[in-house]
C-alpha cells in the first residue's frame, strides 16, 4: 500500500502481516478518493486519526502539508505500525501517537487539543456500532472552528444526517464502503 500524494508520494507503508485481519487499511483508492474531495493541499490543517490502524491516512494529509498529526488507537499491533510508519518516513516531530480505548478515551486529549482539529479521520472496524457512538460521543471542544470529520462505515450501516452539532455534508459510497463527511452545521 502507497502513499497517494503529497512529497511522500508512492513511498509504501508497513502494513501488518496478512493473517492479521484486526486492522483493515483503506485501500489507496479510497484514500486518493478523500483527497481529492478535500484537495490536495492541507496547509497549517491539524489532523486527528481514530482507529488510525497503519497511520495511512494521518500520514497521506502530513504527506499533503498537513501541519501535525495525532493518531489513536487501541491495538498494540496498530501503534507499533503507526510508529514504525512515522519514523521511515521522518515524521515524528509532526505527529503524537496514543493508546486509547475508543470512542471513551477521546476525553483524555482535551488538556492538550483544545480547538485544535481540523480534519477528523473515524475509521473503525464495520458493522461494531463504534462509528455511530464515536459521532454521538465525539467532544466538540477538540474541534477547530470549521472542522471536516470523515467517518468510515459498512454500505449495510446508514449513518445519520444530524448528530448533535454536526450536520452530514456529503455522503460517498466506494464498493462496500462509504464515507460520511460532517461538519457543524450552519
Amino acid at each position: 500500500m502507497k502513499i497517494t500524494g503529497g512529497f511522500l508520494k508512492g513511498q509504501k507503508l508497513f502494513l501488518p502481516p496478512p493473517k492479521i485481519l484486526e486492522i483493515r487499511p483503506l485501500r489507496s483508492r479510497i484514500r486518493k478518493a478523500i483527497f481529492d474531495i478535500l484537495g490536495q493541499t492541507l496547509s497549517n490543517w491539524k489532523v486527528l486519526d481514530l482507529f488510525a490502524g497503519t497511520g495511512a491516512l494521518g500520514i497521506e494529509a502530513l504527506s499533503r502539508g498537513a501541519d501535525f498529526a495525532v493518531f489513536v488507537d487501541y491495538s498494540s499491533l496498530s501503534i507499533s505500525l503507526i510508529k514504525k510508519n512515522l519514523e521511515k518516513f521522518k515524521l515524528q516531530d509532526k505527529a503524537q501517537v496514543y493508546k486509547l480505548k475508543l470512542p471513551d478515551g477521546l476525553i483524555k486529549l482535551s488538556k492538550n487539543y483544545k480547538n485544535f482539529f481540523n480534519l477528523v479521520f473515524i475509521t473503525p472496524p464495520y458493522k461494531k456500532n463504534l462509528a455511530l457512538k464515536t459521532l454521538e460521543t465525539f467532544p466538540e471542544f477538540l474541534l477547530a472552528t470549521e472542522p471536516i470529520i470523515i467517518t468510515e462505515e459498512h454500505t449495510d450501516i446508514q449513518l445519520p444526517e444530524k448528530i448533535n452539532n454536526l450536520e452530514l455534508l456529503q455522503k460517498r459510497t466506494y464498493g462496500e464502503t462509504s464515507l460520511y463527511f460532517y461538519s457543524f452545521s450552519q
